[in-house]
């Protein structure tokens, strides 16, 4: 099972060390084309470290209890203010809150216990019925997982860019195939155009494995043909809240 990560919000942090961060709007569509089922944090009490970095070997300098209230999922987070790495980052994120706009980002790592896809305007999404949520961490720039996020990354090499493809691959397959099942169970076939940009892509790949070589720029040419299928799969609005 793969660890994902997500983006969350603080949005307050008192004098005692003690915060409150909303992880998730349940009815929501988020960035990463994910919506959850009332639940989906709530099946089981969770509470988790607060990390830097998601470096799993640092030292906490805190804790979080995650709760469901309404339509949303929130963290209530207890710095820990009796050890000198807690004080260090209640006193780097009390004037991080109060210091212009905030620039401090958080992000949370968690398995997807339970899930499903459904069909909705035109486009599959993910629903998470059941999280287990593994620890919350100080990042950079939070994260929603997914392969567009890693797509950003500077240039690697080869191999590198072929794994990443391959992932990235897998995932537009599985969206494909959930949309012309999904279609079908409408009545509705695969579009035309859907069908011709999958066409592509395969005759781009059986391409380059008949040259017995692969290069980078025909590796650079299927991943932008397989980032325009992904991108079609998505909804208009996951797109405009992923630019956003």
């Amino acid at each position: 099972m793969e660890t994902e990560t997500k983006g969350l919000t603080v949005t307050d942090m008192d004098e005692a060390g003690k915060g409150l961060a909303k992880i998730a709007s349940l009815s929501a569509i988020d960035h990463d084309g994910d919506t959850y089922m009332p639940g989906a944090f709530a099946w089981k009490e969770q509470w988790v470290p607060l990390l830097p970095a998601h470096n799993r070997n640092a030292m906490p300098f805190g804790k979080a209890r995650i709760h469901e209230k309404g339509d949303a999922a929130y963290a209530d987070l207890h710095l820990n203010l009796d050890s000198s790495v807690g004080r260090d980052w209640h006193a780097a994120l009390k004037f991080d809150l109060a210091t212009g706009k905030s620039v401090q980002e958080w992000s949370y790592g968690f398995d997807a216990l339970d899930h499903g896809r459904e069909l909705r305007d035109g486009a599959v999404v993910r629903v998470l019925k059941r999280l287990d949520v593994h620890e919350i961490s100080t990042v950079v720039r939070g994260a929603g997982a997914g392969t567009g996020t890693l797509s950003l990354k500077s240039r690697t090499g080869f191999a590198e860019q072929l794994d990443q493809l391959i992932a990235d691959l897998g995932d537009a397959i599985q969206r494909a195939g959930d949309v012309k099942a999904l279609r079908a169970a409408d009545g509705r076939p695969l579009s035309p155009t859907r069908v011709e940009q999958l066409a592509a892509l395969k005759a781009r790949l059986d391409a380059l494995l008949a040259g017995g070589q692969a290069d980078e720029d025909a590796v650079q040419k299927a991943n932008a043909e397989l980032e325009r299928v992904a991108a079609n799969l998505l909804t208009a609005s996951a797109r405009r809240r992923a630019r956003s």
